[in-house]
C-alpha cells in the first residue's frame, strides 16, 4: 500500500463532507431568513446575518483546507502543519460537542462528535504514515 494513501482518502472524504455540510447549512439559513422576511418578521438581523454567513464560510474554507492539505503530506513541513491542523480541528469539534450537549439535538451532537473523532483519526494516520 502506498504511503499516506489512507490519509489522503480520509482527508478528501472529510473535506468534501465539511464543504457539503456548509453549503447545506448555508442553503437552509438563506431559506429560513427569506421565509422569515416573507412572513413579515420585523426583527433586524443584519449583525447576526453577517456573523452566521462568516461562520458558514469559515467551515467551508476549513473543509477545503482539509481536502487540499492531504496532498502535501510527502513534505515534512506541510505534514507537521497538517498534523497540527487535524489535532486542533479535532479538539475544536470535541469542545463544541461538550458545549452543545442538550441544545442541538442528539443527531447534530453525534455528528459533531463524529467529526472530531475522524479528525483525530486522520491526525493519527498522518503521524503513522498510512
Amino acid at each position: 500500500m502506498k504511503k499516506y494513501n489512507l490519509s489522503k482518502t480520509i482527508g478528501i472524504v472529510l473535506g468534501t463532507l465539511m464543504v457539503v455540510t456548509s453549503f447545506g447549512y448555508g442553503f437552509l439559513y438563506v431559506v429560513g431568513t427569506s421565509l422569515g422576511n416573507a412572513l413579515g418578521s420585523i426583527v433586524d438581523r443584519t449583525g447576526t446575518d453577517i456573523l452566521s454567513i462568516g461562520i458558514i464560510l469559515c467551515v467551508c474554507i476549513l473543509g477545503i483546507l482539509t481536502g487540499i492539505g492531504c496532498f502535501g503530506l510527502k513534505f515534512k513541513g506541510l505534514r507537521m502543519a497538517y498534523l497540527g491542523f487535524c489535532l486542533i480541528m479535532g479538539i475544536a469539534f470535541l469542545v463544541i460537542y461538550f458545549i452543545s450537549i442538550g441544545s442541538l439535538g442528539t443527531k447534530y451532537e453525534v455528528w459533531i462528535l463524529f467529526m472530531g473523532i475522524i479528525y483525530f483519526l486522520l491526525g493519527y494516520f498522518v503521524k503513522k504514515e498510512r
